[in-house]
């Protein structure tokens, strides 16, 4: 087998090794792909994390070997591991999730950003207002985009690229606009606003919009300046803003979440393999991280 190994700061190797050996409870996935996440490639950045080690956490692939009946061999399921850059993978049982006949495995290794989005946005009360404002159109925010656009939401997304907008406009926002487009009147007016950009002054815009009473959720993952931001406290209490952090841990709800995601992708609901925009072997994803 062949697996990606973290060897230091920005440094990584294919490693060729023996297949693990199987024990109970577990199976043998051969993996198909692995999406490639933001926080994946901070871990390699950041010269503070232990070294040697594996990541890859959106997996998608083909049962080869098992212990249990509930997984038989041939069955294609996502796994939500920590070691998927790899040929192959050995997971419990329980950590993966059979793919719906109509789920390509493309679209099932991208099931767990889209649970990060289903699981996020749910942490949030938005079914009374006529639109929602969302700030940011890369990957997970135009997820969310296409999951608040498919249950019937009028979506105001801002964003600073034209490839994202038109994008943003294809997925179903209603309104698109650049950040120095966005009109002065709705400035501390709206009442959700979702910040899916990670950066300083996405998270500023995104906090400036917000009204009295109004709710911020942060969907974006801040990891520039060490996760250090400077937000104007003053204001956000003078609005009693409802700042609610939208990620979530608990392996339980993510591997319900990721079920639900497949299936959105089995019903033509939402596709995230149509974002996809390259595609590496395992060689070549060294010199891409």
């Amino acid at each position: 087998m062949r697996y990606v190994q973290a060897t230091g700061k920005l440094a990584a190797r294919v490693v060729y090794a023996e297949p693990e050996s199987l024990m109970d409870g577990h199976v043998r996935v051969a993996v198909a792909y692995a999406g490639v996440c933001r926080s994946d490639l901070a871990a390699i950045a950041d010269g503070g994390e232990e070294f040697p080690r594996r990541l890859g956490h959106e997996v998608a692939g083909v049962i080869t070997e098992t212990t249990t009946e509930t997984r038989p061999v041939g069955t294609r399921v996502v796994a939500y591991v920590d070691d998927g850059y790899a040929s192959e993978i050995v997971a419990p049982a329980g950590r993966t999730i059979p793919l719906h006949p109509n789920c390509s495995l493309l679209d099932g290794a991208l099931a767990e950003p889209v649970a990060c989005v289903i699981g996020g946005l749910e942490l949030l009360s938005f079914r009374e207002h006529t639109q929602i404002v969302l700030v940011g159109a890369g990957f997970m925010g135009l997820l969310a985009l296409r999951y608040l656009a498919v249950i019937g939401h009028r979506v105001f997304a801002i964003e600073p690229r034209a490839t994202a907008r038109e994008l943003a406009r294809q997925w179903g926002a209603d309104t698109v606009a650049h950040p120095d487009e966005v009109p002065h009147r709705m400035r501390k007016t709206q009442p959700i606003v979702i910040e899916a950009t990670g950066t300083a002054a996405g998270l500023q815009l995104a906090g400036d919009l917000v009204g009295i009473d109004g709710t911020l959720g942060v969907l974006g993952y801040h990891q520039s300046n060490g996760g250090k931001r400077t937000v104007d406290m003053q204001g956000w209490n003078f609005r009693a803003m409802h700042v609610v952090s939208l990620h979530n841990r608990r392996i339980e709800n993510m591997l319900t979440w990721i079920d639900r995601a497949q299936r959105s992708a089995a019903l033509g609901f939402i596709s995230p393999s149509h974002l996809v925009d390259a595609r590496v072997n395992l060689e070549e994803l060294t010199d891409l991280f």
